[in-house]
C-alpha cells in the first residue's frame, strides 16, 4: 500500500518505508464527498494503457486551484504524472508485462488527496 506524507512544502509519497516517516503528517485519502466529483480519479483501461482522469466533472487548473499529479501504484511499484496550471488533468500510463493495477491517487493543492482503487 502506497502511503502518502505532507509537510508545509511538499507532499512525498513513501512506497518502501514500512515504519512511519518522523516530522511529517501521514495524509488519509479522501474517496468520496460533495467535491467527489471533481475530485475522485476516474480509471479507464486500454489494452495494457491505465488512463487516468481527475473526476467525472472536469477539475480546474488554475495557478489558484487545480491537480499537482497523479500516481497509479501496481503491483510490482507505480508511476507518477505530474501537471501544472492549465494542464488537462488526464495522465496515460502503461503497465510492465504481468503488472496490476491497485489504485489511483490524485493531490488538489486545495483539496488533498483522493483515491480510487482499482
Amino acid at each position: 500500500m502506497s502511503r502518502f506524507y505532507k509537510d508545509d512544502k511538499a507532499v512525498l509519497l513513501d512506497v518502501f518505508e514500512k515504519n512511519p516517516v518522523s516530522g511529517l503528517n501521514l495524509l488519509e485519502a479522501n474517496v468520496t464527498d460533495a467535491a467527489g466529483e471533481k475530485h475522485v480519479p476516474v480509471i479507464e483501461r486500454d489494452g495494457k494503457d491505465i488512463i487516468v482522469r481527475v473526476g467525472e466533472v472536469p477539475h480546474p487548473m488554475m495557478e489558484e486551484h487545480y491537480i499537482m499529479g497523479v500516481y497509479i501504484e501496481t503491483k510490482q511499484g507505480g508511476q507518477l504524472c505530474r501537471f501544472q496550471p492549465g494542464d488537462e488533468p488526464r495522465a496515460v500510463f502503461t503497465l510492465a508485462p504481468g503488472d496490476e493495477l491497485v489504485a489511483a491517487y490524485e493531490y488538489c493543492n486545495l483539496h488533498g488527496l483522493w483515491k480510487a482503487d482499482a
